[in-house]
């Protein structure tokens, strides 16, 4: 890709071209922004770093290549986070800038900054380059300064001090010392102050003298001088104003006198963009639903099924419901699919702006681009402006199944304090979301991960080796996104805590790839605080982790036909986001401590046991016709699995087995024998007699698995049987049907068709919820057909049922 450069002279944004330039890209022209006033040193901006502007030209002469550079005229106006384009800003030069640039090198398609941990700044330069459709490349994006710092010094990148601002630097002593001879004392600060070395919080500012990229030249420094902005006598703040200096060639073949041809273009005159424009993202107008309005019907043949929350979370599942092979374009059916849910979106007076989650499920992977296409029509970030959902995209045997071609599930809720991280910058710190979709969405504790793919970041390509090295880098990947939302710091330490895995596996993974994919999730959490010391040449670190899976955390194995670029597998966690007090806190804290211990921390695993007393299968094994597929003539319940928070958290999952047929000799006992094969620890089991009293260790079920029902039944009683075994479990929770947030049901879409389905899943609730209030009817689960599944990758049920219910203590939280 060819790329032009931000450089503002310092370490950073030289070290970054640097990168740039290891991952294949070619850098084929800098720009620069430099205060109006070229006597002022430093700006008093919270985007731009101007000391040492007076020799950026020098860098253009050293590297040969040509200069854009444009004087700052715009203020900060939007201090914000987030950022809407806003008049007068100075961020809008940026924009003015980088035009000039792409007008004059139209091939180019990437910008290189060198951001390391500010969100301002990053989420300012992505805002920009998808105005103008270009990619933002940050490859140093939340790596580990110490070693990064380190890096950067090894490369043979040469930089002075040209500002110092902390408690530890000197003005008198430190401006113009080099970072190779500061490193130990930036340690040393960073030990004693928890200052950080390469001077993300304004410690330091630096310029860059000499690097591997100055082909021509090196910079000398011959007279400068030192003005003191704050003399204070524990941190003293003072810049190094360069006076004078020249070029030292590093080959005879290059004199300055060449570099009269290499292009200096000063685009200060150029105006900023006119267009309509929002003062402030306060000021922006709401989110808006164009072409949509109040009452309109859904598109013709579209079914939306509305579940609506007690505490004001909604899910919508849209699909078009048809018993025939489909024949309309993927991208023509989800962008109906899009206009319905938009249309009960604003039935629901909410927005775009209120969703959390979106699942898209595809017939054929093969027209992603063009589905994409019309996803991103309808859900913007202009009508997101609290940020965009995340998302988890996979193909289904839809058709087959007699759903159409797309499937869409949609979360939303009225969610203000939803936290987003939406990274679209290129880096090696996790897979970037170009586009209208996010890493991952944190509302009321609970983390949604969108889907992640062994994508190998600084390139975005899958990583080669099979499903297993796939899986590693996935989870990696999951583990870079979900440390995000954690913190080591003392009082407010906080945890990222898995509470189920979905994994999904592509048809073309063998079976023994998905029994290493089994392997790798479970030897990645072998400790609960892991630090990496395996680095690779691109200096990619992580301190302490507090990315953590629970030992009893809930598996959920999909087969599908094809996953996106080819994969050959996801992963979609689902986590928990807890926090931690300090104990030697005040009083006051030491009572939080123990309320977030008992609310957040101890989540226990309960399980149910299917055919129960009072169950609607009590071990018959006769079953209607119409209940019978492919010759199957009983099914088999398994206990249903959940992790629970009593009054605020449930995660279940419960899976029906096949029965032995009559076409087969096979006895009950050797198929649940074949359905626990590789089963599963039981941390907790439930016992009856000491109900509302707590939980009782359990040891392993036979080998390991969690044992299927002793009874066979037909499928609409197993449906039932599995339903109230849900419900006991939401029971233990202290919390019921109406608090249920996600309700998913996965089938083998072979051997069992929608239509039956859905048929037993009205019996099976309408059992089930007559007798807990306050839900009468209670919630319909999303259907999802699959080619297999189950709770490992031996994946031998016929179906699955997951749920996630939230009581109203999340709010309170």
């Amino acid at each position: 890709m060819k790329v032009v450069a931000l450089v503002s002279g310092g370490k950073d944004s030289c070290y970054a071209m640097q990168l740039c330039r290891s991952y294949g890209h070619e850098i084929v022209a800098l720009a620069n922004l430099y205060p109006v006033d070229e006597d002022v040193d430093e700006l008093d901006s919270y985007m731009y770093q101007t000391v040492g502007h007076q020799v950026i030209t020098a860098l253009s002469q050293c590297m040969g290549l040509p200069l854009f550079r444009r004087k700052i005229q715009g203020q900060t106006r939007e201090k914000g986070l987030r950022y809407t384009k806003t008049y007068g800003d100075e961020v809008e030069d940026l924009e003015a800038l980088l035009r000039a640039v792409k007008s004059r090198f139209p091939e180019i398609g990437g910008v290189s900054s060198g951001a390391i941990a500010s969100d301002y700044q990053r989420l300012r330069v992505e805002n920009v380059c998808s105005r103008l459709g270009l990619i933002s490349l940050a490859y140093m994006w939340k790596q580990e300064q110490p070693y990064l710092l380190q890096n950067m010094i090894d490369s043979g990148l040469h930089a002075v001090l040209v500002k110092v601002a902390v408690l530890g630097l000197d003005p008198k002593k430190h401006l113009g010392k080099d970072l190779a001879t500061l490193q130990p004392l930036l340690m040393k600060l960073q030990d004693l102050y928890d200052c950080n070395v390469c001077g993300e919080g304004g410690e330091y500012e630096s310029l860059t003298l000499d690097s591997p990229l100055f082909k021509n030249a090196r910079i000398i420094l011959d007279e400068f001088s030192i003005q003191l902005h704050s003399a204070d006598s524990f941190a003293p703040v003072g810049v190094l104003h360069p006076l004078k200096f020249h070029l030292e060639p590093k080959s005879d073949a290059w004199a300055p006198d060449s570099c009269s041809a290499i292009m200096c273009d000063d685009v200060s005159n150029m105006p900023a963009s006119t267009e309509s424009v929002a003062q402030s993202a306060s000021d922006a107008p709401g989110p808006s639903l164009e072409g949509i309005t109040l009452g309109e019907s859904q598109p013709k043949g579209v079914s939306v099924l509305v579940n609506r929350q007690q505490h004001g979370f909604v899910v919508l599942s849209c699909s078009r419901l048809s018993d025939e092979d489909a024949t309309q374009e993927v991208q023509d059916e989800l962008d109906d699919l899009l206009k319905a849910a938009e249309v009960e979106l604003r039935n629901e007076k909410l927005s775009w702006a209120d969703v959390i989650y979106v699942h898209l499920y595809l017939k054929d992977m093969s027209k992603f681009v063009k589905a994409n296409e019309k996803y991103m029509a309808h859900i913007t970030e202009k009508l997101c402006l609290r940020g965009v959902p995340s998302r988890c995209c996979v193909e289904l045997p839809l058709v087959e199944s007699g759903m159409g071609v797309a499937v869409v599930e949609i979360l939303a809720a009225r969610c203000e304090s939803k936290e987003v991280l939406h990274v679209q910058s290129i880096s090696s710190w996790a897979p970037s979301c170009i586009g209208p979709y996010s890493q991952a969405t944190l509302f009321q504790g609970l983390l949604y991960m969108a889907g992640q793919l062994g994508l190998d970041p600084p390139t975005m390509s899958i990583v080669s080796g099979g499903g297993a090295d796939e899986m590693l880098q996935a989870l990696r990947n999951c583990e870079a996104v979900g440390n995000a939302f954690t913190s080591s710091q003392g009082h407010n330490r906080k945890e990222c805590l898995v509470l189920s895995f979905s994994v999904y596996c592509s048809s073309g993974s063998s079976v023994e790839e998905r029994k290493q994919v089994e392997g790798v999730i479970r030897n990645f959490f072998q400790t609960d605080e892991r630090m990496f010391t395996d680095v690779d040449d691109r200096g990619c670190h992580r301190a302490v982790n507090l990315f953590r899976s629970l030992p009893g955390a809930l598996f959920l194995y999909i087969l599908v036909p094809a996953l996106p670029k080819g994969a050959l597998v996801e992963v979609a966690p689902l986590s928990h986001i807890t926090r931690l007090i300090d104990s030697s806190s005040e009083e006051d804290d030491e009572q939080r401590n123990e309320c977030w211990r008992e609310t957040l921390v101890d989540l226990s695993l309960v399980q149910r046991e299917a055919n129960s007393e009072g169950s609607s299968c009590q071990g018959s094994t006769d079953a209607d016709e119409s209940d019978l597929q492919h010759g199957q003539r009983i099914y088999l319940c398994a206990p249903c699995k959940g992790l629970i928070l009593p009054h605020y958290l449930c995660r279940a999952v419960s899976y029906i087995l096949p029965g032995p047929s009559e076409e087969t000799s096979t006895s009950r006992e050797s198929v649940q024998a074949l359905a626990c094969s590789g089963g599963v620890v039981s941390v907790g089991t439930h016992d009856p007699s000491t109900s509302g009293q707590g939980l009782k260790a359990a040891g392993r079920s036979g080998n390991g698995a969690t044992a299927p029902s002793q009874r066979g039944c037909s499928f609409t009683d197993a449906m039932s049987e599995c339903m109230e075994s849900m419900s006991r479990t939401l029971e233990d929770a202290s919390l019921c049907w109406a608090d249920v947030v996600t309700f998913r049901l996965y089938f083998v879409g072979s051997v069992i068709r929608a239509h039956d389905v859905r048929e037993a899943i009205e019996v099976a609730m309408a059992r089930c919820c007559k007798h807990s209030p306050p839900a009468p009817v209670g919630p319909r689960p999303t259907l999802v057909p699959v080619i297999a599944l189950g709770e490992n990758s031996d994946m031998q049920a016929l179906m699955g049922v997951e749920l996630t219910a939230s009581g109203f203590l999340a709010k309170r939280l």
